[in-house]
C-alpha cells in the first residue's frame, strides 16, 4: 500500500503535466479573435429618425457613458 500511493500520485502528476504541455494557444489560432473584435468596432449603428450615435467614453465630470442613440 505504501508503494502504491506514491506511484499513483506520480502517475496523476505526470498525466496532468502532459495535458498542460499543449494547452497554450498558437498565434495563428488567436488571429481570428483579433479580427472579430476589430469588426465589432466597425459595425454600423442605426439610430431612429431625429437621433444620432454617441460613442462610448467619459462625459463631463469623469463619468463613463455607454454608447447610445441620443435625440438631436
Amino acid at each position: 500500500m505504501r508503494t502504491f500511493a506514491p506511484g499513483l500520485v506520480a502517475a496523476l502528476v505526470l498525466a496532468a503535466w502532459l495535458q498542460d504541455a499543449g494547452a497554450a494557444p498558437s498565434l495563428r489560432n488567436s488571429d481570428p479573435a483579433t479580427h472579430a473584435s476589430q469588426n465589432l468596432v466597425l459595425a454600423k449603428h442605426h439610430c431612429g429618425k431625429g437621433q444620432y450615435w454617441v460613442p462610448a467614453g467619459y462625459a463631463k465630470h469623469g463619468k463613463y457613458r455607454a454608447a447610445h442613440c441620443a435625440p438631436r
